[in-house]
């Protein structure tokens, strides 16, 4: 039961309802202000600038739509945070905030505890594999082709504060990721810097936060075995390099499914850490990538059928109350975006629109023919279930260890249903997004995976040949991913516009500089960001539209469209674009 308003918490005591209200207030006026601080950051003729900026259609927004806004959400975040105080300040409040603190730091201390239990040559282990994969991993960051991030290079990071939050010219910004990257482009403009650096910091940490929570949860083994059978795959591989949102989803889906499994344990000492890391996680997934949705509704709806199954009034409030306070201040974030952008291009774009029923089911058909799909990902998932469920009759029967059986129960069952409903919620609504939007789904297989190889190697203690054909079985499935992201690479590198645009850049770049007309974006684009990249001896000057005054040293034309060109023939000829030098 939650405590009187003004009662000062025990120490492990239940939340009471001060806290509900910190949470809340806190929340709302940090989600508020932040959307305020993106509006403040451009004033409305930079916002109206952003119209042009690229060729998409943005819903019209007035100037004092824009000022009306920015002073509401910055009133709001005002009060809500003023509200906070008051409680915050009083002793009842001070006391669940220290709980709180004391809450945050059992957790912290949980985690290290459980990496001190480990054996000398287990910390040396999981060392030496966290560094060779960062050292892979740092390789492709290093030396993959530029690709969706280049994109969000150009498009958001380099152009302002405001358009890295709320432009969305193509359903590709991850919102989240765009302004962790513009802040680290303050500190360096350079690509590397500012877009992959901070997904190989965010891929490290993801992994190390899922490894050591598993470890806390089950064992060294099942831990270092979900978690290296995810790490290695091309999908995990590429998108650490080049993945801009993808792996803040598979870290915050770590917090928010292991939040979601103390609080459905009901431990006082946790409820304040586990509500708040749930809420944040939330809020923060959804900003990053609106997908982390398939995550938290089957996340939310495992918590709400525990709850209905055992009668309890109480969880199932607190899952309304948690899930209603992320759904708000998620669209207090998304707020600047609603006004600039509109909700059109947020909401209807193709990733999430409806599909005929027999274009669904043909993409869905097309997908699992893929002959890594059908021969790797889906048996390996089947047999992740089909592993589970016979784990858990032989923990019925009493044939399992207790401890892997409760690891069958806490981490396997939930594991399931994350596996199998974004699934089903697709098919609810016959939109499919693309695989790599639920990259972290094959975290919660590959737990189920290493709950199924710690059983096997427990029934194979003393028989070698079976640890040896597992560790060969990995080392091949390694191998594997790592010709699989060569193959793709390859692939790519003869296929993207941009790298065939390669050697039309290094051309213009060895000619006499002067200013260049480019009326197509794609142009513009690339010239931007190679010019970017030292190609250029100097910034490039690209021009959309003949401005009035300006001699124009080259003209770009793509190759046989219609469109009215100089009479001379291009002094460079190209796949992509001709090049016309006019003097």
């Amino acid at each position: 039961m939650s405590q009187p308003a003004g009662a000062v918490p025990a120490p492990g005591g239940r939340a009471g309802g001060r806290f509900w209200a910190l949470l809340a207030l806190g929340i709302i006026g940090l989600s508020a202000g932040y959307a305020a601080l993106v509006l403040y950051s451009a004033s409305w003729p930079e916002a109206a600038a952003l119209r042009a900026y690229y060729e998409w259609r943005p819903r019209r927004c007035t100037p004092g739509e824009y000022e009306g806004l920015r002073r509401g959400l910055a009133a709001l975040a005002a009060l809500a945070l003023a509200l906070a105080a008051g409680p915050g300040l009083a002793p009842a409040g001070r006391g669940e905030l220290a709980a709180l603190g004391q809450e945050l730091a059992g957790v912290a201390r949980g985690l290290g505890q459980s990496w001190l239990a480990l054996r000398p040559g287990q910390r040396r282990g999981a060392l030496a594999g966290l560094a060779a994969l960062t050292a892979l991993r740092l390789y492709y960051s290093l030396t993959l082709q530029a690709y969706d991030d280049a994109t969000t290079y150009e498009l958001f990071v380099r152009e302002s504060f405001l358009a890295a939050n709320a432009a969305y010219p193509l359903p590709n910004n991850h919102l989240l990721s765009s302004a962790l990257d513009w802040l680290f482009y303050q500190v360096n403009p350079g690509f590397w810097w500012s877009t992959r650096l901070p997904v190989l910091l965010v891929s490290t940490g993801a992994t190390a936060l899922w490894f050591l929570a598993l470890l806390r949860r089950s064992s060294f083994r099942v831990a270092a075995l979900a978690v290296g059978l995810f790490c290695l795959p091309l999908e995990s591989l590429y998108y650490a390099a080049v993945g801009r949102g993808y792996w803040l989803l598979v870290g915050l889906g770590a917090v928010g499914f292991f939040s979601l499994l103390a609080l459905r344990e009901g431990t006082p000492n946790r409820q304040r850490a586990a509500a708040l890391a749930l809420v944040a996680s939330g809020v923060l997934g959804l900003y990053a990538v609106p997908t982390h949705l398939l995550f938290l509704a089957p996340a939310y709806g495992w918590w709400a059928l525990r709850a209905l199954a055992r009668r309890n009034g109480q969880a199932l409030g607190t899952l309304l109350g948690l899930g209603a306070l992320t759904g708000l201040s998620t669209g207090l974030l998304y707020a600047p975006l609603l006004l600039v952008s509109g909700p059109d291009l947020l909401l209807h774009h193709r990733y999430v629109a409806p599909l005929a029923p027999a274009a669904f089911w043909g993409y869905v058909v097309n997908t699992l023919r893929q002959p890594y799909q059908l021969v790797v990902w889906t048996p390996l998932t089947l047999a992740g279930l089909g592993a589970l469920w016979g784990l858990l009759r032989w923990a019925r029967a009493g044939q399992l260890p207790p401890a892997l059986a409760g690891w069958g129960r806490q981490l396997g069952l939930p594991s399931a249903w994350l596996v199998l409903t974004p699934y089903l919620i697709s098919v609810a609504q016959r939109s499919y997004p693309p695989e790599r939007t639920l990259l972290y789904k094959a975290q919660y297989t590959c737990i189920l995976l290493a709950l199924a190889a710690d059983w096997a190697l427990r029934q194979a203690r003393g028989r070698r040949w079976v640890r040896v054909g597992l560790a060969g079985a990995g080392l091949a499935f390694g191998a594997l991913q790592v010709g699989r992201v060569a193959r793709q690479e390859a692939l790519w590198r003869r296929s993207l516009g941009r790298q065939r645009a390669a050697p039309a850049v290094a051309w213009l770049a060895s000619q006499a500089p002067g200013p260049i007309l480019a009326p197509e974006p794609a142009q513009r684009f690339v010239l931007r960001f190679y010019s970017g990249q030292g190609l250029a001896r100097a910034p490039w000057v690209l021009d959309a539209r003949p401005r009035p005054g300006v001699r124009y040293r080259y003209v770009l034309r793509a190759p046989g469209r219609d469109k009215p060109a100089p009479a001379a023939p291009p002094a460079y000829h190209g796949p992509v674009f001709d090049i016309f030098a006019l003097y």
